[in-house]
């Protein structure tokens, strides 16, 4: 019988390995239980480091349960999403593989009615989860393209989503063929459905935003989309029941519902995917002017109150003690965060510079907490990881052996969460525009311009930092961790170094070892 790992507080670990010297062990289920644990991932869409009180004591935001969640596990201050924009990172997260790997993909997002972004061939963090008998469900925002071919009309031309060249009766799968068990999720249709006014909430700007529509198990609701029945607002809600709902199934037995394609006693992965503080801002009633922060602090208010109920539905259900659950954010904070600071001093990249799209570590420093009580000792870490180490590192909780063509950038963090020291080396990841960051023991360096958001001159005089510079950016983030000064030119030696090793591991293809 395959033997789950887990962790133990370090006496416990000590007194173990003495008891059973004479065998090569992993840490086991402290309590004996072989059960292996159900899985949460929590991936909120561009939040910012410094907008949870866990990570800046100076946020106007209240976010109370993910302090409690923090505080109850293990808080990352140096974990860097794979990618700066959407759905490259979620590509990251769910393949253990930097999107920028994909030959001859220029598309940072896929565009509406586009096939996957993820090869059907490939090994992805649900379909290992699923052929070792897990239920796998994927709920929200998706942003990885779908399986449009299967319900296209005859004379279907290009990508068209529309009525005219898709048979809405049809299913149209996005997560089952990459190991979902069940998916809820809203599919996006393009910018040129409808305009507003409110940008921001607090900032007005005209705006065009994309239509969407929902899909449960590759069915459209109602039978096909109609935007404007589609409301962002109570789509959050919705999908927040849908994953308390899946929980709660999941205790059900044999009550439980049909649609979560659950089997009985089996252990649950759930990947959450609000489209949350992401524009447009579409918080509900019940929670504006929670925050100190406008209605974007509303929203990340809003998020922290959907984490306090999936947290209470696992407790409610006796699922806490044996569920892992991760938080993170796909990239920084939208560029409304500079406005954002003149009117309420709130700092949603916290003390970095950079944001959404920005190779500056604003861009990709995110919020990133695991938590699974008793197993993991409470405390915070500064050890390097990336988003797309979690695949490598619930494969080794699960005893699962990855092949060399799987998860290629992956990296197991285990060692980390049992105490021990990290064993990434380096990360790279991708700017909007293009451009390439290593980052390696306290050096950063860019192929180019550090950003691709504008930032403001009053920005960059209030931290005093330089402009940016178009034939590469080089920092040293234990003497500039703001990236003030650029030292491309004063450390050339330094600058070639880690060129030369960002190109080793782009040809590579891949910069996990190979197993």
């Amino acid at each position: 019988m395959k033997r789950y790992i887990a962790y133990k507080h370090p006496q416990v670990v000590k007194t173990t390995l003495i008891l059973l010297s004479l065998f090569t062990i992993s840490l086991s289920i402290a309590s004996g239980n072989p059960t292996p644990p159900n899985i949460v991932i929590i991936y909120a869409d561009d939040l910012g480091f410094g907008d949870l009180g866990c990570y800046n004591s100076g946020s106007r935001i209240p976010t109370p349960n993910l302090d409690r969640l923090a505080g109850s596990g293990l808080l990352f201050t140096n974990a860097h999403s794979p990618d700066t924009i959407c759905s490259p990172s979620r590509y990251g997260i769910l393949t253990g593989r930097y999107f920028g790997r994909r030959v001859g993909v220029e598309q940072n997002n896929p565009l509406p009615g586009a096939q996957p972004e993820i090869d059907p061939e490939r090994m992805t963090l649900p379909s290992m989860l699923r052929d070792a008998g897990y239920d796998t469900a994927a709920i929200g925002k998706w942003g990885l393209g779908a399986d449009w071919a299967a319900a296209a009309k005859p004379g279907r031309k290009g990508y068209d989503p529309t009525p005219t060249a898709i048979d809405y009766s049809k299913a149209i799968f996005a997560g089952k063929p990459f190991g979902f068990t069940y998916e809820a999720l809203h599919y996006w249709y393009g910018y040129e459905y409808y305009e507003g006014t409110d940008y921001d909430g607090d900032f007005q700007h005209p705006f065009t935003d994309g239509g969407r529509w929902h899909f449960e198990n590759g069915i459209a609701r109602n039978g096909g989309p109609n935007f404007s029945e589609f409301d962002m607002v109570q789509a959050q809600l919705d999908y927040l029941k849908n994953t308390v709902d899946y929980i709660d199934s999941k205790k059900a037995s044999e009550q439980s519902e049909a649609r979560f394609n659950q089997q009985s006693d089996a252990p649950f992965f759930i990947y959450y995917a609000p489209h949350i503080p992401h524009l447009p801002l579409a918080v509900s009633p019940q929670f504006i002017g929670k925050s100190e922060a406008g209605l974007y602090g509303d929203f990340v208010y809003q998020l922290d109150w959907s984490v306090g109920e999936i947290i209470d539905a696992l407790s409610r259900n006796g699922l806490r003690e044996n569920t892992l659950v991760i938080f993170a954010s796909d990239n920084g904070p939208e560029r409304v965060a500079y406005p954002r600071i003149s009117k309420y001093a709130h700092f949603s990249m916290g003390t970095w510079r950079g944001l959404k799209r920005d190779l500056w570590e604003g861009g990709h420093r995110t919020p990133f907490i695991v938590s699974w009580p008793g197993q993991i000792e409470p405390g915070a870490t500064e050890e390097l990881i990336s988003q797309v180490d979690v695949f490598a590192t619930i494969a080794e909780i699960l005893e699962q052996a990855l092949p060399n063509e799987a998860a290629e950038d992956s990296i197991s963090f285990l060692p980390v969460l049992q105490g021990k020291g990290g064993q990434r080396e380096d990360i790279l990841c991708r700017s909007a525009s293009g451009n390439l960051l290593i980052s390696r023991g306290e050096w950063t360096y860019m192929n180019g311009v550090g950003n691709s958001t504008p930032e403001l001159d009053w920005f960059r005089e209030m931290r005093s930092a330089a402009f940016p510079a178009p034939e590469g950016e080089l920092f040293n983030l234990a003497d500039d961790p703001q990236q003030i000064h650029n030292l491309i030119k004063k450390e050339p030696s330094k600058a070639k170094e880690l060129k030369t090793l960002l190109q080793k591991q782009v040809e590579n293809g891949r910069s996990a070892p190979h197993r």
